[in-house]
């Protein structure tokens, strides 16, 4: 009985489908649209894959609601028949009148709305309900991803009149989960403590204990970082020769509360390597014996990941100096699994010889692009090379008017062998203006004003002009610096100045001075790295009596002494050598290189004072950053030492007391005034001396305010040395010390701002001491 029930069954439905599907079995003499709201009938129509005159069957009525549906502007379709009149209704997806996330403030930004956008969630697109399942969805992933487990998230779509809705969504983030173990399982020849060094991510701790921890946001868990410490523990092993180092599972446990997150990382370390030999393969285009120069590997010594991907970098590179663009160096490496070596072969693959087709240059808005084109050691039209195009960079990025440099190199459309060059720079303002006007106790009414210009009307010519005067002292002085003063880069510095100054070393001691003079300096490139000075000097002094506030004309002992047998007046006549070899990588706020300056004066055969100063300068920059594992590339050690001399070697009893060398202040050992180091006249004051020796130590860490250290800088620093009357009078135990903090700032109008405080200063009896200093508008 059930089975004659199924088989009527199965016959009715056949005549129902037949009887369905007959109404479109006719020729379509007109056709109606029904149901829309917003849209025109016409523009159903466009999409509507009939019109009259068509024969209606069951394979085109599907096919004709498909592609309403394909356009996904109806939730619904049906066809319908009215005699030969084909009865189009359709219902239209609502209109999104407006769609707002609040609560969102850990994952949202630009990029979550562009992301939205794209997938049509956004004010004016149409409304589909799975677009809102799938951005819950989404945004749980995000959440989930850094540490959010408790995230509620709450979708509201509330309908409004003319087919419109509105989309609110809610979030509530609630706290992120901090990581409270990491625990590392299978290892063996290395301890958790030792592993867990690698890792950026780490276990909670106390404030009071740990408040790096807490500061740097370490305990935050999310996947990215995660899979990016896998890869630094990875690379950890395979530097260790464990090339067959695998992770092979992990483990990440919520507490119930969703606020601890617990890490178990299963390793398996296997056995270490070492490398039997290493080979060359491939296209041989240089000798042998130049590409193991640039192999950091040797036979028998431990497999290290990061020496053999280094060789093969340091090949592709030397290639690079040859023309090789683009030289792919793949290290291959055959494993001996029984004696538990490796084989290296570094295969070669140079590509064509590249050259060069143009040079451009991009961001210099103020400096004209010959300035910048003289600095390059790559040319257009000749072969591509590596170094060449760095060096370029660096002596771009060396000008004191550039902030930093970036270099792109593309190979040329339609082209095999050519390539062009561009230079992206980034400018710092290349002027400096200074004016004040106050009064003090100490100088009284005073008025100064200074302008610098290290790229004038953007040639790269420096010029400088200032003026001070107030009830002490009047100058007026002014330079002209062109560094490319020959093509062949010979600079020249023409300088001119004049002073007439009050009680000079300090007030209330010493005398006045009246000095005028100029000089005319040329230097000399002599490799790329060094370059040789030479100049002359012309300058007269004379010595006045000074007057204290009383009127009592005051002469200190050394003074008098000095202008009874030398007399008031001198006039020099000056001879101007140095040299000087630079390595740095940026004038301003360098991290690596050297700058070492030896500089000789003589007052020559003429002048009625012969004497000589000579000095040796060197500074020396280390990123210490890039040694110790933990600390930032950008920490940077850096060293400052000098050593000068001056004495008779002619006419005259004496230096004059105008030049000889004082100590202190910000170019000396901070802590101390200007001058406050150093022999004293019978006034007990600043006289100087012939000999001085200083040594400035820096510790640069990276600012709050940027990572690069190309504008700002903060310090710590420890400064020795001190000034003596003579050479012959140096004591080690009289140098002074001094340590403390420094923060300098490339600002955009006044130059460098230096500030520095000195903690703590180790001086002598009569020193003056100055804990913080502060100046503008001076070079490093």
């Amino acid at each position: 009985m059930p089975r004659i029930l199924m088989r009527a069954l199965v016959v009715l439905l056949c005549f129902y489908a037949a009887g369905a599907w007959a109404q479109y079995d006719f020729r379509v003499q007109d056709v109606r649209v029904t149901g829309v709201q917003r849209l025109e009938p016409g523009t159903v129509l466009t999409y509507l894959p009939l019109s009259t005159g068509d024969r209606l069957s069951q394979a085109r009525a599907q096919q004709a609601i498909r592609a309403l549906y394909d356009t996904g502007l109806f939730e619904n379709v049906t066809l319908q028949r009215e005699g030969n009149t084909l009865v189009v209704d359709v219902v239209e997806r609502p209109e999104i009148a407006r769609f707002t996330i609040e609560g969102n403030e850990q994952i949202g930004g630009d990029q979550l709305k562009e992301s939205l956008e794209q997938q049509g969630l956004a004010q004016g697109e149409l409304y589909k309900r799975s677009l809102v399942d799938q951005l819950d969805q989404e945004l749980r992933r995000q959440y989930y991803a850094n540490g959010y487990y408790s995230v509620q998230l709450d979708s509201e779509v509330t309908e409004l009149d003319n087919n419109r809705v509105a989309i609110d969504i809610d979030v509530q983030e609630g706290p992120v989960a901090s990581i409270k173990d990491i625990n590392i399982i299978g290892n063996e020849r290395f301890s958790d403590d030792q592993l867990r060094d690698v890792f950026q991510l780490e276990s909670s701790a106390p404030f009071y204990t740990h408040p790096l921890t807490f500061w740097r946001d370490r305990d935050r868990y999310s996947r990215e970082r995660l899979l990016g410490d896998l890869e630094s523990l990875n690379s950890f092993y395979q530097d260790r020769g464990y090339i067959r180092f695998n992770v092979s599972s992990i483990q990440v446990s919520l507490s119930p509360d969703k606020r601890d997150i617990f890490l178990t990382i299963n390793v398996d370390e296997g056995a270490q390597y070492t490398i039997s030999d290493y080979e060359f393969a491939g296209d041989m285009i240089v000798p042998e014996t130049t590409l193991q120069r640039l192999v950091d590997v040797e036979a028998g010594e431990i497999f290290r990941r990061s020496e053999v991907d280094g060789s093969a970098s340091r090949i592709s590179s030397g290639l690079a100096d040859f023309g090789y663009a683009f030289a792919e160096v793949d290290p291959l490496t055959q494993v001996d699994e029984e004696d538990k070596t490796v084989d290296l072969t570094f295969f070669i693959d140079p590509g064509k010889r590249a050259y060069v087709r143009q040079i451009t240059f991009s961001g210099n808005e103020k400096t004209n692009d010959e300035t910048l084109r003289r600095e390059m050691r790559q040319f257009e039209g000749a072969p591509f090379s590596r170094s060449g195009v760095e060096r370029s960079r660096t002596r771009l990025a060396r000008l004191p008017f550039m902030q930093d440099v970036q270099v792109d190199t593309q190979k040329v459309a339609g082209s095999e062998d050519l390539v062009d060059v561009n230079y992206d720079v980034s400018e710092r303002a290349a002027g400096t203006l200074q004016f004040g006007v106050g009064f003090s106790d100490a100088q009284g009414f005073l008025i100064n004003g200074s302008v610098s210009h290290s790229n004038f009307r953007g040639t790269g010519n420096k010029v400088s002009l200032q003026a001070e005067t107030n009830d002490y002292a009047r100058s007026v002085g002014a330079s002209w610096t062109d560094p490319y003063f020959t093509d062949e880069g010979v600079s020249r510095t023409i300088s001119a100045f004049y002073r007439d100054t009050d009680q000079l070393i300090r007030i209330g001691s010493g005398f006045d001075l009246n000095s005028v003079g100029g000089a005319m300096t040329f230097g000399l490139p002599i490799t790329e790295y060094s370059q040789i000075r030479a100049g002359l000097g012309v300058e007269r002094n004379e010595i006045n009596s000074a007057v204290n506030r009383d009127g009592e004309q005051r002469l200190s002992d050394e003074l008098a002494e000095f202008i009874n047998e030398n007399g008031r007046e001198a006039t020099t006549y000056e001879l101007q050598t140095g040299w000087q070899r630079d390595t740095r990588n940026r004038t301003f706020f360098a991290t690596r290189g050297s700058n070492s300056q030896v500089e000789f004066n003589i007052k020559g055969p003429g002048s009625d004072l012969e004497y000589y100063d000579v000095s040796f300068e060197h500074q020396r920059y280390f990123r210490i950053g890039a040694w110790i594992p933990g600390l930032s590339d950008k920490v940077v050690l850096q060293t400052d030492g000098r050593i000068a001399q001056t004495d008779i070697w002619g006419q005259g009893e004496d230096v004059p007391p105008y030049d000889n060398f004082f100590g202190g202040g910000a170019r000396s050992v901070r802590g101390f005034s200007n001058g406050g180091i150093g022999p004293q006249d019978s006034f007990d004051n600043p006289y100087g001396g012939q000999f001085l020796t200083t040594l400035q130590n820096e510790l640069v860490i990276p600012t709050f305010l940027e990572s690069d250290n190309k504008s700002t800088r903060l310090a710590a620093f420890y400064d020795i040395g001190s000034v003596y009357e003579e050479a012959s009078d140096f004591d080690a135990s009289e140098l002074r010390k001094s340590a403390g903090v420094a923060f300098y700032w490339f600002t955009p109008f006044f130059g460098l701002l230096r500030v520095s405080y000195a903690a703590y200063v180790d001086g002598q009896p009569g020193d003056d001491t100055d804990r913080f200093q502060f100046s503008f508008g001076v070079g490093l």
